[in-house]
């Protein structure tokens, strides 16, 4: 009999990363066949029946991917840490189970990617190169030229147990600017300019790999198109 295992699949079909899949499987939130599942296991992807939090997880027949501009107050989840929580998630009107791909934190606002595509999602998290992203970013004084070039030099120890990449930062004017970033540490725009004695005031992402935020408004989403799905494909598997 076809054989894959549970992670993969679910990977494949209900929209989560390999390790995300591994840490539900862990939790008991995975059963097979009525039965809770265990680290490791392989399935019959024809016969057997997933489920995750008790729904059924059937095999995927397409991807769906939405742009969304994640309003200030939101958190990038699937599931409410407290009871005022607001999902990311809920912005969206869909029959599937969508879930982030990456993270933007709760006092930021700009583009998420959503999607039930978690094979895509790995690979894109997990590609050694890093991908682009871009943000704009409101400072709470002017900042100068030499401290631009310091922080966009890289090398800097913002307290998650290594170094940041060097960066690409640009000035708007004096106090707002664009930062392009090919990693994604816990809140390391704010941290890095924190060194410097700047607070940011505003960070919004305009751009996650190929797509744009546009002039999409706070709360705003729309799906994506098949060249740009086509072209974040490409972009992960280093074939752009």
């Amino acid at each position: 009999m076809p054989e894959i295992r549970l992670n993969k699949y679910l990977a494949e079909n209900a929209g989560v990363s390999r390790r995300e899949a591994d840490r539900l499987i862990e939790t008991g939130a995975v059963s097979v066949n009525g039965m809770t599942a265990g680290l490791g296991m392989k399935i019959d992807d024809t016969d057997d029946k997933v489920e995750l939090d008790g729904q059924c997880v059937s095999k995927r027949k397409e991807s769906h991917f939405f742009a969304v501009n994640k309003p200030v107050g939101y958190i990038s989840s699937t599931v409410k840490q407290a009871e005022n929580d607001r999902l990311v998630t809920e912005l969206v009107k869909s029959d599937v189970r969508l879930f982030p791909m990456g993270r933007l934190d709760k006092d930021s606002e700009g583009l998420i990617i959503l999607t039930d595509d978690g094979d895509l999602m790995d690979k894109v998290l997990r590609a050694r190169n890093g991908h682009e992203k871009e943000y704009e970013v409101g400072l709470s004084r002017d900042i100068s030229d030499d401290d631009i070039s310091a922080i966009a030099a890289g090398g800097l120890d913002i307290g998650e147990g290594r170094l940041t990449k060097p960066c690409r930062i640009t000035r708007i004017d004096r106090r707002h600017a664009r930062v392009v970033l090919k990693e994604g540490m816990n809140r390391q725009i704010r941290k890095m300019f924190d060194l410097y004695g700047y607070e940011v005031k505003h960070l919004k992402r305009i751009r996650f790999l190929n797509i744009r935020l546009g002039a999409m408004q706070p709360g705003e989403y729309r799906a994506l198109s098949e060249r740009e799905i086509e072209t974040m494909r490409k972009d992960a598997e280093g074939k752009g």
